[in-house]
């Protein structure tokens, strides 16, 4: 791109401060996010779903074995195999810290609270690096402006590390900072494989720099995809890494297996939601980047000095990337809503003019973020959750029952981290997702979700000749299953809650 940013830019005078002041307002917004964030998990008394349970536990058996890296080994028929890859590496090694909580519960909701204030803190600093006029509001509305955004910030996922270097990716793009891209791009990649989304966003900056410097410009899309391939060599899983890739970005997401099976293979969270949904759930980003780009047209009629930034072009861009993955998937909220924000404060920078009506626009841009933080902070409070001993007395009796490592047969992949939770030294025979088995054993996938329909004549031979498996956990929704255990001879039940059902399966020289 031609022209430097902070020459295109136009800030107003004194927004674009120093390095220190963008740390001090991404460290008070950290502060302040980090006391809501915790106050309101516990307002929760549960979780929305224990994806965090899992992730929480790496951290844990990292702090307890002294390791760098840990090899995940609870999945051992799925794509994971008895050593697997462990795709959230570095993200994984990020909350080692937490992972040394003599209480694991107070660890993980503190690691939960603190992953989300550090993206809000993120997008505060970003936004004032680019010299976005009232960078901590902008950021407030990047995480509040949906109904499924504070909350899911909340939720001790991968999706927050994503959006941190997504953010600070497009501020590399911007300012031409490519060895800096190259970086991030190789640390996304050993944070989470969805690092992928940085090929498509270092496109639209090769689209935007080829257009604006009139040649073929490829520097982004070669720094990104230098930095993901030296990210996936010097791996520890490496070449198993690649195969896991290849699950992960085209099996499992392109929805080679579909159908009836969407339901029990995947969360909701990958469903689309339709324009509907996504108009109604998302309605303050929407309308924050409208007048946003509105007042940028309206200020471009009255004067040829005003034209937008080639970071605000990109930030458009990827507003837009974002949202055709959200079309397609809820869980890709979480991308559209912080760059739609971002894309608006950048317009609002570039509207932006000094001395005139500044105290009338600081006062609509406050009241405005009232209203539109005011929605998604609602939400979050009043959001639907499990209760915090999910599968609790099922997962203990099975730690004091059970020897170390044996297979425990589950027939709801998603109870696996909950499961987890309560007895780590076993195995499973599903989790993660349901696509895990079918990817890397489609027989015994087969049998699994046969099982769980209550379609297999004698469940208990099955249990013990398919998977080996000496203990059974049904799911609550498994009813038929549970049925056909209770029947059978073979099969005794240990253990009955809200939750589901625990059975021994006595093994076949047993039978009389």
């Amino acid at each position: 791109m031609t022209e430097n940013i902070e020459a295109r830019a136009r800030p107003v005078a004194g927004t674009s401060g120093p390095l220190p002041r963008a740390i001090a307002e991404a460290a008070v917004v950290f502060l302040v996010t980090l006391v809501f964030f915790r106050w309101t998990i516990l307002q929760w008394n549960g979780f929305l779903d224990f994806d965090g349970h899992y992730h929480h536990m790496i951290a844990q058996w990292m702090v307890a074995q002294r390791a760098f890296w840990l090899d995940i080994p609870w999945l051992p028929f799925t794509v994971l195999g008895e050593r697997g890859p462990d795709q959230h590496w570095l993200w994984h090694l990020l909350l080692v810290p937490f992972g040394y909580f003599s209480d694991q519960d107070q660890g993980l909701i503190w690691a939960a609270a603190c992953n989300g204030a550090a993206t809000a803190a993120i997008l505060a600093f970003v936004m004032r690096m680019l010299g976005i006029p009232a960078a901590p509001v902008f950021a407030v509305l990047a995480i509040t402006t949906a109904a499924v955004m504070p909350y899911r910030l909340m939720m001790l996922r991968a999706q927050n590390i994503a959006i941190i270097f997504m953010v600070l990716s497009v501020w590399a793009i911007a300012r031409r900072r490519h060895g800096t891209l190259g970086l991030l791009a190789f640390l996304f990649m050993q944070s989470y494989h969805g690092a992928i989304v940085l090929v498509p966003i270092a496109a639209i900056g090769c689209v935007l720099g080829s257009v604006a410097e009139r040649r073929l410009v490829l520097t982004p899309l070669i720094a990104v995809a230098a930095g993901e391939l030296l990210a996936l060599l010097l791996n520890p899983w490496y070449p198993a890494n690649f195969e896991y890739l290849f699950f992960h970005v085209l099996f499992k997401e392109s929805g080679t297996t579909s159908g009836a099976y969407l339901s029990s293979l995947v969360g909701t969270e990958w469903y689309p939601p339709g324009w509907r949904k996504v108009l109604l759930s998302a309605w303050p980003a929407h309308l924050t980047l409208a007048a946003a780009l509105a007042a940028l047209a309206w200020r471009m009629r009255g004067s040829k000095d005003v034209r937008p930034g080639p970071d605000t072009l990109l930030a458009v861009g990827v507003a837009a990337l974002s949202l055709m993955l959200y079309l397609g998937s809820s869980r890709f909220a979480e991308y559209y809503v912080p760059f739609a924000c971002l894309a608006a404060g950048l317009a609002v920078r570039d509207a932006w003019t000094p001395v005139r009506r500044e105290r009338l626009r600081a006062a609509v841009l406050g009241a405005w973020a009232l209203v539109a933080a005011s929605f998604g902070l609602s939400s979050a409070i009043s959001v639907p959750v499990m209760p915090a001993d999910y599968l609790a007395s099922i997962g203990t009796r099975l730690a004091g029952i059970s020897r170390p490592g044996e297979v425990i047969f589950n027939s709801g992949w998603a109870d696996f981290p909950a499961l987890l939770w309560r007895a780590d030294r076993l195995r499973y025979v599903n989790g993660l997702d349901g696509h895990y088995l079918a990817y890397r054993d489609p027989a015994r996938f087969a049998v699994w979700i046969s099982l769980g329909a209550g379609m297999v004549e004698d469940p208990a031979y099955a249990i013990e000749a398919v998977f080996g498996a000496r203990f059974a956990v049904v799911f609550n929704r498994h009813p038929a299953l549970a049925g056909q255990l209770r029947a059978s001879e073979r099969a005794i039940l240990l253990l009955e809650s809200r939750d589901g059902w625990l059975f021994e399966i006595r093994p076949s020289d047993a039978r009389r």
